[in-house]
């Protein structure tokens, strides 16, 4: 997939070597397919939002979309925040997804982050989303499962690499990958009705993304 220009042009300001980062990860991750899975409308929140590159997609992609990027690293936000430029439908907070008091919310997207969390606080997370929502509203996690292996073994390699070298924060704790019948479980013990989107791809990675809603009927202003 070829990295959306409007989308890199937002950061044509940051230093050289960042801009290359993002359009690497531009190209490893497959986030038009997770923003097709997005409400087109409504307050959606990003955990872990990094530089903000899929919040912005988010924002581009649908006026429509209110969209709150979340994440740990001044720096990240900090570029994040020097993307937005005149557009009012985008905003982003510095701070940790699991103290902050975050809005009620239509939407929560969460693209590949939960690894760098252990097991407890990923079912802590997701009973936090669940509560943020509203009712009716969409969970879209995408994250990586443990199957096929060889591919599940390229991808523990270089998230390790990755997390080592600080491209990546996370708490030092390792990574925690679930297997696809752990996160199914995860969600349903938190209360979403769970449904698994296949993401066919020729890249040597195991992503999967798993679409939750909280029951009840959503209404979006």
């Amino acid at each position: 997939m070829k990295a959306p220009a409007d989308l890199l042009r937002l950061y044509g300001d940051a230093p050289p070597a960042t801009r290359l980062f993002m359009r690497i990860r531009l190209l490893l991750s497959d986030m038009e397919r997770v923003e097709r899975e997005t409400p087109r409308t409504g307050t959606i929140l990003e955990l872990g939002c990094g530089h903000g590159l899929f919040s912005n997609l988010l924002a581009l992609r649908s006026p429509g979309r209110r969209v709150i990027g979340i994440d740990l690293s001044p720096e990240k936000i900090r570029h994040a925040r020097a993307s937005i430029g005149g557009r009012g439908n985008i905003e982003f907070i510095c701070g940790d997804i699991l103290e902050l008091q975050l809005p009620a919310c239509d939407a929560i997207t969460i693209v590949d982050v939960t690894y760098l969390l252990p097991p407890g606080e990923q079912q802590r997370l997701l009973q936090e989303c669940r509560r943020l929502l509203r009712p009716g509203g969409v969970l879209v996690w995408k994250a990586q499962e443990r199957r096929p292996r060889w591919k599940f073994a390229f991808t523990w390699l270089q998230e390790m690499l990755a997390t080592s070298a600080g491209l990546t924060q996370g708490k030092r704790r390792g990574l925690h990958f679930p297997s696809r019948a752990e996160a199914l479980a995860m969600m349903e013990a938190t209360g979403f009705g769970a449904r698994v989107v296949e993401v066919p791809t020729h890249r040597p990675y195991t992503d999967v993304i798993y679409v939750g809603t909280k029951p009840g009927n959503q209404g979006i202003p």
